[in-house]
């Protein structure tokens, strides 16, 4: 468990005290996923917070697009966290989510993690001070992203 909460140290788990740390490690489960698994879609219901451990995630836009068009908003790599939809309503992922390479995962439901939160007041704020920090650095990715589209739109024609 402390390599665990040593992965996660600098981003879910930053400001939390250990023994929260560890609380928080003693309801998730473990789960490996294959290359490519699918793990939730773009506005489906959030249900869960993943947290990898090792492999990757990538976030995608699921959309009408261009023949090989990127949809890739972000690659998340081992002490990233994905899916902080499933802590902020309206609960629906925002993007869809694909395992690249073999990844594992720790796994969190919501209604755990609201109980988890409800018991522990300081943990809950901390958490939520880092889901915020995460939710910022997705829109700079998101923004990084369109700025390369309308350049190469503006390059290209299209």
């Amino acid at each position: 468990m402390d390599n665990q909460i040593e992965l996660f140290a600098d981003g879910l788990f930053k400001g939390l005290a250990p023994d929260e740390a560890a609380a928080f490690l003693r309801q998730c489960s473990e789960a490996t996923h294959e290359d490519g698994a699918n793990l939730f879609m773009e506005q489906s219901d959030a249900t869960r917070l993943y947290l990898i451990v090792s492999g990757g995630v990538e976030l995608r836009f699921e959309m009408q697009q261009r023949e090989k068009a990127d949809t890739t908003i972000a690659t998340l790599k081992p002490g990233e966290a994905v899916g902080w939809s499933g802590v902020v309503p309206p609960y629906k992922y925002r993007l869809s989510g694909y395992c690249r390479g073999k990844t594992t995962l720790l796994e969190i439901e919501r209604n755990t993690l609201e109980r988890l939160f409800e018991k522990n007041y300081h943990l809950a704020y901390i958490f939520m001070r880092n889901i915020a920090m995460l939710t910022g650095q997705r829109l700079n990715q998101v923004q990084s992203k369109l700025a390369r589209v309308l350049a190469d739109e503006a390059a290209t024609g299209w």
